[in-house]
């Protein structure tokens, strides 16, 4: 018998509609509009980016002339528009090799995260795990994010996050923590959205 989650709903339909690989995009979409991480002109970068929601949604929304650099240790599933610029790397986002890559895409006006570690069904351990690479994800973000730029990260919650909106807050002039209607309501994940990057020090 199929689970609850394994089965397809409202999200993953409409998903699926129009043309996203995964539910995701619904996720972004409400943060893009209640905060505008992104800002035309300017290029951003997806960690984590497969299968692609994200990335296409960014690719779209930022329309001709859009830039978009996007790591995943996986392949994206995506047909990006012809109007942007989508530059892809296939491996691990942490490596010298990827950060000469990253490098020269920026520096960026948005740094995004989707991303997650794969989970072993034991909330302490899953939670240590995300906060974790949450933190890995920021020191990304601090090496290339322009300044005055944006970030958005999940983490998972149950764990160490408040450590992590900590952090944020001494990087950026905003913060804001914020569980969009597409995730799940079992689900531990919530964004924390770092807003007008300073430059400042971080204490991770």
């Amino acid at each position: 018998m199929m689970s609850q989650r394994s089965r397809p709903d409202h999200w993953t339909v409409k998903a699926r509609k129009m043309g996203y690989p995964a539910r995701s995009v619904f996720k972004l979409q409400e943060i893009q509009e209640k905060w505008s991480p992104m800002t035309r002109g300017e290029p951003v970068l997806d960690v984590g980016a497969a299968p692609g929601s994200w990335t296409l949604y960014a690719l779209k929304t930022l329309g001709r002339g859009a830039r978009v650099t996007a790591v995943d240790l996986k392949p994206l599933n995506i047909s990006p528009p012809e109007t942007g610029e989508l530059r892809f790397r296939q491996g691990d986002v942490f490596t010298q090799e990827a950060a000469e890559f990253l490098a020269e895409g920026g520096p960026y006006g948005c740094v995004l995260s989707d991303a997650a570690p794969a989970t072993s069904g034991n909330r302490l351990v899953d939670s240590r795990k995300s906060y974790d690479l949450v933190m890995r994800v920021i020191d990304l973000a601090q090496e290339h994010l322009a300044i005055g730029g944006n970030l958005v990260v999940k983490i998972f919650q149950g764990g160490d996050e408040q450590e992590v909106r900590e952090r944020i807050k001494g990087l950026f002039a905003e913060s804001k923590t914020f569980k969009p209607k597409a995730v799940r309501s079992e689900s531990m994940e919530t964004y924390i959205i770092g807003r007008h990057f300073t430059g400042s020090a971080g204490t991770g």
